[in-house]
This record gives C-alpha cells, structure tokens and sequence, in this order.
C-alpha cells in the first residue's frame, strides 16, 4: 500500500483558499473535478531552489489541513471543515452535525471520498457517560452526509477534560489506525491505538502502547495493517516499530551521526512510500544548534539510515516520492531530488 504524500506548495493554495471562503450559510459552489490533474515538474538538477512564494492574504486562521491529490483538499478554518475539488479555487463547507464546538480532536481523507472527524463529546462532569468518550463522524460522498460511531473507551487517555488529539492514520478507504497520544498532564506517559477494517465503522479495543510509566506517545505512520511505528517515543533511540498491527513494540535502530552523542532527537511525521520503504526528518538538537536529516527504512520501520542532509533553516519536508521532495523554512520553499 502506498502512503500518500501532501506537497507543501499545493497545500499553500487549499489554506489560502478555504480561510477565506464563503461564509456556512453561503457557500461556495464545488466546481467540477479538472479531467486531468496538474503535475509536479521534476527538477532538473538537484539541489535547486525555487522562488520564494508570494506571501498567503489575510483570513482566519487554519487549524488543519491536507490533500489527497494535486486537486482535492480539506481544511479546518473558524470551527469548520471545508472540501476542495479544484486545488483550492473553490471550496465547500462540509461541517458534520453539530459542528465542532464541543472539541476537535482529528480529521482526515484518504481520498476525495472518504473522510473521519473526531470529537470530544460534551459533558458536566465526570460521571456523564460522554465523559472521556471519542466520537468518529465519517463519509463515504466527500462530506454530503456523515455516519457516526465511537471510540472503545481509552485505557490511558482517559480524562475527558483534557482529552489529547486523534491521529488518524488511514492506508485506504477500509484499513487504518485512529492514536491518542498519552495524556502527560495527568501523569500516564502513554498513549491508545486502535484499528478499523471496516471505514470506521467499527473499532477494535484498544492496543495501548506501553505500561502507563514509560510508553510510546508520538505519531504514528503505518505501511501495512501490520507493520508501523511510533517516532519521537520515550525509549530507545525514539522510534518504535511494530509488526504485529500494534500489538507489541519495539526499538527500532537508528545509526547516529558521527558527533551526534548526547543530542535530544526529535521526529517530524513519518511517510511511507511502500509497504516496506519510508522516510523521516529527525532533529538532533545539542547546545550548538540543531540538525535536520532526513532517515530512510527498507525494512518497514525495524531500522533506519541517515540518506540526506538538510540545508540551514529548512526543517519541514514533505516527501512526493523517494527522490522528489519539498521543504520549507517558514518564509520560502527549496526542492530537491535525492538519490
């Protein structure tokens, strides 16, 4: 199964876009899928660098975002949830019932099609039955209408007050992973995972990930419906890696960079391109500054090697394939093929 990927560039124009949208009770037409979808020039020469981009205009502020494809998007903007279908030109307001205002915790597409929101049910104390409970809103008609079910209750992340965000982590429209990741401020340094095979519909209890002193919170990325890992974890060298679908864990092994000891490491998000190669940015953090390198696995997480160095100030990436990525620094954007 193949991860998808969200190229920087394209996301900029569903934000752009979909901050400022019509307002709920007008909006904006969807306009028709373009027949063919916009490509990705491949660059010439690697490194090169590309323009810096026109600054974003003013709107409300975004709180989520994603694509699942050059043309279809979503973002989360003033408490709603809108949908692109022409790479942010137009934009739909596809809020489930209820909207938002009990608590957001994660929303996701893995296509035009299919999508997940998480809420945090409302409740008046802690003896209500909604507390601590997960709604999952899910569509199969790209938002149009919504269906709703629940979350087993967490084993860990159970304060209903301070609930931490879902991660959804979907390889198709049928097989994916919703994560809750530990709960800190009331003392479990843990997190919950479960899983779906059915869209949704139905989730398996939960599989938390450590012992509740020393566990696995972070954020997840699957290849399989077996094979996975946790990264920015308390254990090891900060990646933990699973074949078993989450149900047992352990260190992956990652070979540090020469001078690298005693540096704090820190994860971006993990991708996978296939069900057995993916990459990683990881921040080696020590008195001096920090370091961002990007780390590869060929054996679906169990261990990783440094592929690339990243240029000064550039620390996010998003990753189209093995050799085309894009990083940005938070005024400008750099593209590059590795090898």
């Amino acid at each position: 199964m193949k991860r998808r990927t969200v190229a920087l560039a394209s996301i900029v124009l569903v934000v752009a876009a979909c901050a400022n949208a019509a307002a709920p009770s007008t909006p904006a037409p969807m306009a028709p899928t373009p027949s063919v979808a916009p490509t990705t020039a491949r660059p010439t020469s690697p490194p090169s660098a590309s323009p810096w981009p026109t600054p974003l205009p003013a709107g409300p502020d975004v709180s989520l975002a994603g694509l699942t494809d050059p043309a279809h998007g979503w973002a989360v903007s003033a408490q709603r949830l809108q949908v692109t279908a022409d790479g942010g030109s137009t934009c739909r307001d596809v809020t489930p019932p209820g909207g938002f205002v009990t608590g957001l915790l994660g929303v996701d597409f893995v296509d035009a099609a299919h999508g997940w929101v998480a809420i945090n049910e409302a409740f008046t104390s802690g003896s209500d039955a909604s507390y601590g409970r997960v709604d999952i809103w899910r569509t199969t008609d790209g938002g149009r209408t919504w269906a709703k079910t629940q979350l087993p209750k967490a084993r860990f992340a159970v304060f209903g007050e301070i609930m931490p965000a879902v991660q959804f982590d979907f390889l198709d429209a049928t097989h994916g992973f919703a994560f809750q990741s530990g709960n800190e401020a009331k003392g479990k340094n843990d997190s919950d995972l479960f899983w779906t095979a059915d869209g949704g519909a139905t989730w398996s209890a939960d599989r938390p990930t450590g012992n509740g002193s020393q566990g696995n919170e972070g954020m997840i990325g699957f290849s399989t419906p077996t094979d996975g890992v946790i990264v920015d974890t308390m254990r090891g060298n900060g990646i933990a890696v699973t074949h078993d679908g989450g149900r047992t864990w352990n260190d992956a092994a990652l070979a540090m960079p020469s001078g690298a000891s005693g540096a704090q490491l820190l994860f971006g998000q993990p991708v996978y391109l296939d069900g057995r190669s993916g990459l990683v940015v990881v921040d080696f953090q020590a008195d001096s500054g920090s370091a961002f390198r990007v780390y590869r696995t060929a054996d679906a997480g169990s261990s990783w090697t440094q592929v690339a160095a990243l240029p000064s100030g550039v620390s996010t990436v998003a990753f189209l394939d093995a050799q085309r990525w894009i990083g940005a620094d938070g005024a400008g954007m750099a593209v590059t093929r590795a090898t």
